[in-house]
């Protein structure tokens, strides 16, 4: 038995595992060159090459730009009015006096337009760099979508460069400004380093599966009470089962659940308290959206309740019923002033029947709930 339940405790841990280890791997995959950046400093990038572009963290000394090409704004639509949000730029890559370049976009925020509209108006004006250039910080991201849509559209529309040429001349990147990296850099490392823990974590589970390592809890549920693992055995073999697949069962030495979950329990009997029913009803704004159904049991040793999920009250029932026909010292049932004594005075409460009846399990016989 214990064998089996080795079996399927790995088997039903794998896939967490994998979903963490996917989850990392995408979040450190994603912010590893952020990460990287962060921690080595950031590209200039004025130095880079058109090819050499890909998600780089990058400082950029503005004094050269081309045209605005695309305002972006949240629009109110009880108002009509649209409140632009960013500017939309075209720049090149290199310096002045690059002799190889092409044309990307840059998307600042709205409190840098007055000043890229400067920078852009000097040169057109002088044909020379702006004297005092604007310092940005930000990341270089893939154009996609509208966006490239849009950039598309600012060099073709109107001739302005054949297909061929636009080609040529551009690059499908942009400069995402970040005004707060300076600040906030080192938070691509913690997400970095989130998603690395996450593929760890998901590793080990799967060795600490392999190895029934999630049983260790299981198996010190009832060695913790004396119980032998061929007692336990026996006892699972004859236990009452109350689900569908035999995930929730109660025998004459434990009360099983998650039996053959990721990391099933064992309740010794011989400990139990108190078992009652508890009922939860879900609302969403005031309107109900659902119930679900638990049995609480206490333990002696142990202050919070065990919660053991069931499908539906009739289960909860079922399950108290059995605990009552057979478990004779344990109090069954729930009342305000059953809560009370049990919070208030402890040891009142252990001499309704868990110190004055014998720990010893009885043929199920009597009807009803003690009290």
């Amino acid at each position: 038995m214990l064998e089996t339940l080795k079996k399927n405790s790995f088997k039903k841990s794998i896939p967490l595992s994998l979903i963490l280890i996917a989850c990392g791997l995408v979040l450190a995959v994603w912010n590893f060159s952020s990460a990287y950046y962060a921690l080595t400093g950031y590209v200039r990038f004025e130095d880079l090459k058109p090819e050499e572009l890909s998600n780089q963290l990058v400082e950029a000394n503005v004094n050269i730009v081309w045209d605005c090409y695309l305002e972006e704004g949240t629009k109110n639509t009880s108002t009509n009015r649209t409140t632009i949000n960013y500017y939309w730029y075209i720049i090149a890559t290199g310096d002045e006096y690059a002799m190889e370049y092409s044309y990307l976009g840059i998307k600042v925020p709205k409190k840098l337009g007055d000043q890229m509209d400067e920078i852009m108006n000097y040169y057109y004006d002088n044909n020379l760099p702006y004297p005092d250039s604007l310092r940005i910080t930000g990341k270089v991201k893939k154009l996609s979508g509208k966006n490239f849509d849009y950039f598309h559209d600012f060099f073709t529309d109107d001739d302005f460069l054949t297909e061929e040429e636009f080609q040529d001349y551009t690059i499908p990147y942009y400069i995402d400004v970040n005004l707060n990296l300076d600040k906030t850099k080192y938070f691509y490392i913690v997400l970095f380093l989130a998603g690395a823990a996450l593929v760890v974590w998901g590793i080990i589970r799967i060795i600490r599966g392999a190895q029934g390592s999630f049983l260790q809890r299981f198996i010190a549920d009832y060695q913790g009470a004396g119980l032998t693992d061929s007692a336990v055995e026996s006892d699972i073999n004859s236990a009452v089962s109350f689900t569908k697949r035999d995930t929730i069962k109660i025998g004459r030495l434990c009360t099983y659940y998650d039996l053959y979950g990721a990391i099933p329990r064992a309740i010794p009997n011989s400990k139990i308290l108190w078992a009652y029913q508890n009922t939860t009803t879900h609302r969403t704004n005031g309107i109900k959206t659902g119930v679900t159904y638990s049995v609480m049991i206490y333990v002696d040793g142990r202050k919070d309740a065990f919660n053991i999920g069931v499908p539906d009250e009739t289960t909860a029932q079922n399950m108290l019923t059995r605990i009552n026909d057979t478990l004779p010292w344990v109090v069954v049932g729930y009342s305000d002033d059953l809560k009370k004594t049990f919070s208030k005075d402890r040891a009142q409460f252990l001499e309704l029947r868990y110190n004055t009846v014998e720990h010893v399990a009885v043929e199920p016989g009597l009807e009803g709930f003690n009290s």
